[in-house]
């Protein structure tokens, strides 16, 4: 009876900011809606180019509150692409690592998100070709000469500008290609409409920049056999960032 009180009342409240949050989504001709436990919210881009979602993380990586992008992309079915914060493919190389060498025998957890698979499976991008991301950002993926492509010009320019306006640290963020999408996390505490038009800005540079490498990388068949080893992971329920 109690929870149920409290989601009523924090329905009944409201969201820190939502007034504001829904007339920018409004004013861009983009649909504002709360989430299903009201606990966070849900933009739907005009003609469905890509949905945002903004509310408590779905990732043990990322604490507090956790902002998501996604769009589809046409073609690159093959590309399994990952780049993220230095700081976080540190800490998630340190949880692999105790995950999946207990007893020096590899351990198979059918809860871990790709991501996370893919620092055993696939290779890093040399430092050398990060150049300037170097020390702020790391990449890992598959064909490496795609993942090289994709950050290898705006896209690389535009996170450098990120981590350039960042003075006090980046917080832990990943673009993701997989499955003919784009993804974005980030650790998002407050969801202002200013921060949230920055991080729609870099996601607009990385979508047109993932769909060139798609249109060049028309792989055929599935994507590296080694990823079939374990099965997708699974987002929470109101999510469809699968």
């Amino acid at each position: 009876m109690l929870d149920a009180f409290r989601q009523w009342f924090s329905r009944r409240a409201g969201l820190p900011g939502e007034r504001a949050l829904a007339d920018w989504a409004h004013a861009q001709g983009h649909h504002f809606k709360r989430s299903r436990d009201a606990d966070g919210f849900i933009v739907e881009a005009q003609g469905g180019a890509w949905r945002l979602e903004w509310g408590p993380s779905q990732r043990r990586y990322i604490t507090g509150q956790e902002l998501r992008l996604r769009a589809p992309l046409n073609g690159g079915a093959g590309l399994q692409l990952l780049v993220l914060t230095r700081s976080l493919l540190d800490l998630l190389e340190k949880q692999v690592f105790e995950q999946y060498t207990q007893g020096l025998q590899t351990r198979i957890d059918l809860a871990t998100p790709d991501e996370m698979r893919w620092l055993v499976l696939h290779p890093k991008l040399p430092a050398a070709e990060l150049s300037a991301l170097r020390g702020h950002f790391g990449a890992v993926g598959h064909p490496l000469e795609a993942l090289s492509s994709w950050i290898g010009g705006p896209l690389g320019a535009a996170l450098v500008e990120l981590a350039t306006a960042r003075s006090a640290g980046l917080a832990p963020l990943m673009l993701i290609v997989q499955r003919e999408r784009l993804t974005l996390r980030t650790a998002l505490e407050h969801a202002e409409p200013a921060l949230i038009t920055e991080l729609l800005q870099l996601f607009e540079v990385a979508r047109r920049e993932a769909q060139r490498v798609a249109a060049q990388w028309q792989l055929a068949g599935p994507p590296d056999p080694a990823a079939s080893l374990w099965p997708h992971s699974v987002d929470g329920p109101d999510s469809q960032l699968r």
